[in-house]
């Protein structure tokens, strides 16, 4: 019987995000892009993909569990005798049999019918608002991948008849980070430099996000870590309802080639009012 728990290297406790990083992490290991003629790479992919279907939310778990503790409740399947010519019995396990022959009959399926798996990066722009790519198949033939907007990181698309030699083709998809946006969960992570009189004294500037340039206010004072958080502005969670949210992390820049003036000017400042803060860090 499947254990999708023990298949993930996860608790019966673990929560939604546990189980997905668990997921995600075993996936990229065992992704036949990265393990190329391994079919046991390949097994184990799949089975990974059929475990998370089963206990990636709290009701898939609560179904799992439902099915576990019926299938459990069961009365076992009966024997009944046979007599042989030689009138010795034996006995026939009736669910044995039609195990024999589902697997017989799903070995030669798989054989037949191979499926193939593909990975697919989509940017932070085509998340937001859905896209359509295209990948190259094997035998020639491109296949359209339609992106839906607002699509989960980690989620398969599956194409029927697409895959090898009339098996399915299946898609993971993977958000691509950029200069601009770094992708952390549906938040949005950007670098945003500043030079010493916008530190100082704060300034107001026009700033990107995924919906174009909004005005950004640098509060007088900053200095670099300094972190602002723009609502609203990240990528649409699970629910398609709400999102995440955008951080500007703020870096005070010196010239990439400081002057004489500026140098004795600072040496001058330190001097009348030194400060340590390594100190006021501790």
């Amino acid at each position: 019987m499947l254990d999708p728990y023990k298949i993930l290297g996860v608790g019966k406790d673990a929560t939604d995000e546990e189980i997905k990083k668990s997921y995600r992490e075993l996936t990229k290991k065992y992704h036949p892009d990265l393990n190329a003629g391994s079919k046991e790479a390949e097994n184990k992919f799949k089975e990974l993909g059929e475990a998370y279907e089963l206990i990636s939310n709290k009701d898939s778990r609560e179904k799992f569990s439902q099915s576990q503790t019926e299938t459990t409740g069961q009365e076992r399947p009966f024997y009944h005798q046979t007599q042989n010519p030689d009138s010795r019995y034996r006995r026939i396990f009736e669910e044995d049999n039609e195990d024999l022959f589902s697997s017989l009959f799903r070995s030669q399926a798989q054989a037949r019918n191979r499926d193939s798996f593909y990975s697919l990066e989509i940017t932070v722009d085509e998340t937001l608002h859905g896209t359509t790519k295209e990948i190259a198949l094997p035998n020639g033939k491109e296949l359209k991948v339609k992106i839906p907007k607002g699509i989960a990181e980690g989620i398969k698309l599956r194409f029927k008849g697409h895959g090898e030699t009339g098996g399915d083709a299946y898609v993971e998809i993977h958000y691509k980070s950029s200069k601009r946006f770094k992708i952390e969960g549906e938040d949005l992570i950007s670098e945003l430099p500043i030079n010493l009189d916008e530190a100082l004294h704060g300034t107001q500037l026009d700033f990107m996000t995924i919906e174009g340039p909004i005005l950004l206010k640098i509060p007088a004072g900053v200095n670099s870590g300094f972190k602002l958080k723009i609502k609203g502005k990240g990528l649409l969670r699970a629910d398609k309802k709400s999102r995440g949210d955008q951080y500007i992390l703020v870096t005070v820049m010196l010239p990439s080639k400081p002057d004489t003036e500026l140098s004795s000017l600072i040496k001058k400042w330190i001097k009348e009012h030194p400060y340590n803060p390594r100190s006021e860090a501790s």
